[in-house]
This record gives structure tokens, C-alpha cells and sequence, in this order.
């Protein structure tokens, strides 16, 4: 519907004069702060590029987003397609040797996880598209979540079910069922169990904390297990050269507690943890020094990405981290 700008009647469609003033009509257009393409006034997305002009402003900023996708396109399969050797490069190269990255590429095409990832790149599309035209530009940092949280099932899938021979570590194949985790819905417990598969693993770690020798216990506690009384203790892992567990790492139901040797003990609670980083030999919990072995390093890696940001059930507890 347009009115006359004159005396506001409503203008018969296709008229150029309007039929009550005589006043000649022009239809008035705006902008788009995206495309620079116009459309009519009272459009509520752009006609060209389908930026929504009615969503909520972001600061006057416009947002960039990680995933340019070509939006006039009818299909956007083949653009989410394309985006697997993008995201499995950067996968090989946080997490494993990124030497071995064209043999990871040779097993996408002669294994049957090419048709999987085929279908299931059909259904981000689709995903990506309805936001898209929901949201329009204002919904673009939740289309990078969506395409994030994507391929971080596709990949873990991939890598553990179709390249065990390339990896160099056993990624146990219990990670796959955590892919959608969220708190409050998960037993955290046994996700810690099944991530780290302490089975496979040569450390000395302790689970029944009445049968562990009470110096060690007391020594854990002392060095770097500063847990609250409230919070639940899921395992103590001794990395100490001479097994006395004045080094290792602990978690429990609120953070990831450590002592590196030379270094001073280190918490870090899930609700404050912002980066985890995989070096060459080591990891860095929110830029601090922690490292066991290279499976171990891997695991603990994958466990507390999936943990960033949760919250203890019950009354978050107090605490400063270090």
C-alpha cells in the first residue's frame, strides 16, 4: 500500500497522480546499507540481498560474517558443499599433522562419508536459508553458529569413524554421542569417562578418593586441587615425575584444576573458560601452560571446547580464577 505524500489517501495501484489532491505520485525508495541496491519504502527486506530493515541494529557496526555466502543464489548446497575442505584443513591443523592433509582428502572421496556429508550438507542449506530469510543480515552471526556447530559434528565423525589409521591417536568413538551436549541434559561425569577413555591411557589416575593413599590425596590437594566442599571430584591424575601427585590435573563439576611443574597451580572454571588451545606438544586453558601426553593433550582439548561456558548445576559457586 502507498500513500500520497500530500494528503496521505491511499494511492490506486498503477496510478500516477493521486485521485483525491491530484498530486503527481512518486514512489519513494531506500537504500540498503548492505547491496546500495533500492527498494520501495516500505519494504521489510531488501529485494535484492534480503537484508531485513525492520531487525535490531547492531552498534551501527555492521557484523562480518566468517561465512560469505552468495544469497541471490537459488541453491546454497553446493556453497555449504564447498565448505568441507576449508573446515577439515583447519581441523588437520589444530588437531593432528597437517603433512597427512591430502591423505585425509583422499579418504573423503574413496569413503562412503562422501554421500553422508553430500545429504547432509542439503540440509544446512536449507537451515541457512530459512534463517536467512527470517533474520536477513541480522541473523548471519547465528547462520556462522549453525555452520560451526555443523561441521564440528561432521568433522569429529569423519576423523573418528573414517581416518583412525591417519590421526596418530585414538579418538574414542563415545565423543560422536556429545555432539548436541548441553547442561543440565548431560551426565557430566560420564561424559568426562568417555572423552578421556582413561583405559588407554599409562598415567595413574584416581577415581575412589577413601581407598587413595591419604599423602597423595593430601598432596593433590595441596598443590593444586583447591576445590570447594561443594563441588564434585570426578578424577585426580598424577603426572608428577616421582608419583608423589604434587603435579597433575583434576576436574570436577565446576572447573579443570592443574599444576605444571615449575609452575604455579592453575583453575580454570567451565563458566570462565574462553580459549583452549592445541600447540605442537602442549595446550594452552585460557593462555596457560598444561600438558600429559599427546593422547591425553588431544582429549582433555576436545572435553573442554564442548565444556566452555557451562554452568555447575545448582547455585554457581564464587571463585577467583587464575
Amino acid at each position: 500500500m502507498h500513500l500520497c505524500s500530500n494528503c496521505a489517501a491511499e494511492i490506486i495501484s498503477g496510478a500516477k497522480f493521486c485521485h483525491r489532491c491530484g498530486d503527481k505520485f512518486k514512489e519513494k525508495n531506500k537504500s540498503c546499507p548492505v547491496c546500495q541496491e533500492h527498494s520501495p519504502l516500505a519494504s521489510v527486506f531488501c529485494h535484492h540481498c534480503g537484508f531485513h530493515y525492520e531487525g535490531k541494529t547492531t552498534g551501527g557496526k555492521h557484523y562480518q560474517p566468517a561465512y560469505a555466502f552468495d544469497y541471490a543464489s537459488e541453491d546454497l548446497t553446493e556453497q555449504v558443499r564447498a565448505l568441507f575442505f576449508r573446515n577439515l584443513r583447519r581441523r588437520v591443523e589444530d588437531e593432528h599433522d597437517i603433512k597427512r592433509y591430502s591423505d585425509y582428502v583422499e579418504r573423503f572421496y574413496q569413503s562412503h562419508f562422501r554421500e553422508i556429508y553430500s545429504a547432509r550438507a542439503e540440509q544446512i542449506a536449507k537451515d541457512v536459508r530459512v534463517k536467512w530469510e527470517r533474520f536477513g543480515s541480522e541473523g548471519l552471526p547465528e547462520i556462522d553458529r549453525l555452520i560451526d556447530d555443523s561441521f564440528e559434528g561432521l568433522l569429529d565423525y569423519f576423523i573418528i569413524q573414517y581416518c583412525p589409521d591417519l590421526n596418530g591417536i585414538i579418538l574414542p568413538t563415545e565423543i560422536l554421542k556429545y555432539e548436541k551436549v548441553s547442561p543440565g541434559k548431560t551426565d557430566l561425569g560420564a561424559m568426562i569417562f568417555d572423552f578421556l577413555d582413561f583405559e588407554r591411557e599409562d598415567e595413574v589416575f584416581y577415581f575412589n578418593f577413601i581407598t587413595m593413599p591419604q599423602e597423595l590425596l593430601a598432596n593433590a590437594c595441596k598443590h593444586y586441587l583447591s576445590a570447594d566442599r561443594r563441588e564434585k571430584v570426578y578424577f585426580i591424575g598424577d603426572l608428577s615425575l616421582k608419583g608423589n601427585c604434587k603435579e597433575g590435573f583434576a576436574m570436577t563439576d565446576h572447573g579443570f584444576y592443574w599444576r605444571a611443574p615449575f609452575d604455579k597451580p592453575r583453575v580454570v572454571l567451565y563458566s570462565k573458560l574462553q580459549a583452549v588451545r592445541k600447540e605442537k606438544e602442549w595446550l594452552t586453558i585460557n593462555g596457560h601452560f598444561f600438558t600429559a601426553n599427546p593422547s591425553l593433550n588431544l582429549k582433555v582439548c576436545k572435553l573442554l571446547k564442548k565444556l566452555k561456558g557451562w554452568q555447575p548445576a545448582g547455585k554457581q559457586a564464587e571463585k577467583t580464577v587464575s
